[in-house]
C-alpha cells in the first residue's frame, strides 16, 4: 500500500473543512439536517469509518485511488464520497435514493468547495442507466446494504455495470453479535406492530410510521376488496417482508390458486411503500451465497467503537476494540463487507474474518 494511500492522514485537514459547515443553509428538510448534525457531531468516528472503507478500496482493488471511479451509494449527505474526492479519488459519484440528500449533498459539497463528478438520485437502476459510457470501478456505502429490499437485483446491476467491481459496505446488522441481534430484532418488532415516531432516534425520518403490519393489510385491500378480514390479517402477516409490487403479485397469486404465501421465520420487516429494511439482519453465509452467485468472492472485516467522544465509556471501548482482535465479530459494532471478482485471490489481513466460500 503506497503511504498517499493512508486515509487517515486527510482526516485532520477534512474535519477543519466540516468545522466551517453551516447545517441550516444544506437543506429545508429538517431529517437531513438533523442527519448532518449527527455525522457532524461525531465526526473524527465517521472520519475514522470511511478512512477504513476507503483503505479496503484500495486493498482488494488493483489501481491506486488517482484512477479510480468510485459511487458513495446511499449516500445520505456525501461525506463519505466528499471525504473520497478529497482524498484525491479521480472521480466520485454521490447516489440516494432521495433525492432529498443528493442536493443536500450538493450543497454541502459547495459549502466544503469540493467539486464532484456527478449527482444521481434513485436506486442501483438509476446508478446503472447514469454510467452509459463509463463503468465505475468501485460502490461503497456505510449502513446501507442492511436496507436494500433485493440483493439479488442490486448485484446483478453491479455485474452488468462492470465485472470487476469492487464493493465496501459496512453494516452495523451484524449476525454474530447476540446483544446487537436481540437489539435489532426489537426494533424490526416495533417497525412492525406498532410503527415509529421522530422522538424514537435522533435519526428516524421526519414523520410518523404506521406498522408495517397496517400498511400492508391497507395494500391488500387496494389490490383485492372482497377478502375478509382475517383473510386479510393472513396476508399480511405473511407477506412480511416484501414491498407493494410483490404484495400486490401474492395477492393475486392467492385469488387464482387459494394458496396461502409461507410466512418468514425470522424478524425481518421492510417498509412495503419504500422496500427498505428495517436493520436486515442476515448471516454471513446468506451474504456469501449471494455474492458469489453474482460472480463476486466476499471477505468480511470486523469494525471498531467510537473512542473518540469524551466520557468514562471511551475508555471502556478502547478495552472492546483490544478485545476484538480476540473474541472477533462476536462484539465487534458493525462488520465491513467487500466484494471483489471471484477469480482474484483477496489477502487475508490480521483484522479480517475467514472468507466464506
Amino acid at each position: 500500500m503506497k503511504e498517499s494511500d493512508n486515509f487517515k492522514e486527510y482526516i485532520t485537514a477534512f474535519e477543519a473543512r466540516l468545522d466551517h459547515v453551516i447545517i441550516n443553509d444544506i437543506s429545508p428538510e429538517l431529517y437531513c439536517r438533523k442527519y448532518l448534525a449527527h455525522l457532524l457531531k461525531h465526526k473524527k468516528y465517521y472520519l475514522s469509518i470511511y478512512a477504513d472503507v476507503l483503505q479496503k478500496v484500495i486493498r482488494h482493488g488493483v489501481q491506486d485511488k488517482a484512477n479510480i471511479v468510485l459511487v458513495d451509494f446511499g449516500a445520505g449527505n456525501g461525506l463519505l464520497g466528499l471525504f473520497g474526492k478529497f482524498c484525491g479519488f479521480k472521480k466520485v459519484f454521490v447516489n440516494d435514493i432521495d433525492e432529498k440528500f443528493v442536493h443536500a449533498a450538493r450543497r454541502l459539497a459547495e459549502q466544503l468547495e469540493i467539486k464532484m463528478d456527478g449527482y444521481i438520485p434513485g436506486d442501483i437502476n438509476a446508478v446503472k442507466a447514469h454510467f452509459k459510457n463509463e463503468a465505475p470501478d468501485a460502490v461503497a456505502g456505510t449502513d446501507v446494504i442492511e436496507h436494500i429490499y433485493s440483493l439479488e437485483e442490486f448485484f446483478a446491476c453491479i455485474q452488468q455495470m462492470n465485472q470487476l467491481m469492487i464493493t465496501v459496505f459496512t453494516t452495523a446488522s451484524n449476525p454474530a453479535n447476540f446483544l446487537k441481534v436481540n437489539s435489532l430484532k426489537k426494533l424490526q418488532l416495533k417497525d412492525e406492530l406498532e410503527g415509529g415516531t421522530p422522538d424514537d432516534d435522533v435519526l428516524f425520518g421526519e414523520t410518523a410510521l404506521q406498522p408495517f403490519i397496517k400498511i400492508r393489510e391497507a395494500i391488500i385491500r387496494k389490490y383485492s376488496s372482497g377478502l375478509n378480514d382475517v383473510i386479510v390479517k393472513e396476508l399480511a402477516k405473511a407477506t412480511r417482508g416484501k414491498n407493494e409490487l410483490d404484495i400486490a403479485g401474492a395477492v393475486k397469486e392467492f385469488s387464482v390458486s387459494g394458496k396461502m404465501p409461507l410466512p418468514p421465520t425470522d424478524t425481518n420487516t421492510c417498509n412495503p411503500i419504500s422496500g427498505s429494511w428495517t436493520e436486515r439482519i442476515l448471516s454471513l453465509e446468506e451474504y456469501a451465497r449471494i455474492y458469489n452467485a453474482f460472480g463476486f468472492s466476499i471477505q468480511f472485516y470486523n469494525g471498531f467503537y467510537n473512542v473518540y467522544d469524551g466520557g468514562i465509556k471511551k475508555y471502556l471501548k478502547k478495552m472492546l476494540n483490544t478485545a476484538i482482535a480476540i473474541a472477533g465479530n462476536t462484539i465487534a459494532p458493525y462488520i465491513v463487507i467487500v466484494g471483489c471478482p471471484i477469480n482474484r485471490q483477496i489477502k487475508l489481513r490480521n483484522d479480517s474474518i475467514p472468507a466464506l466460500k
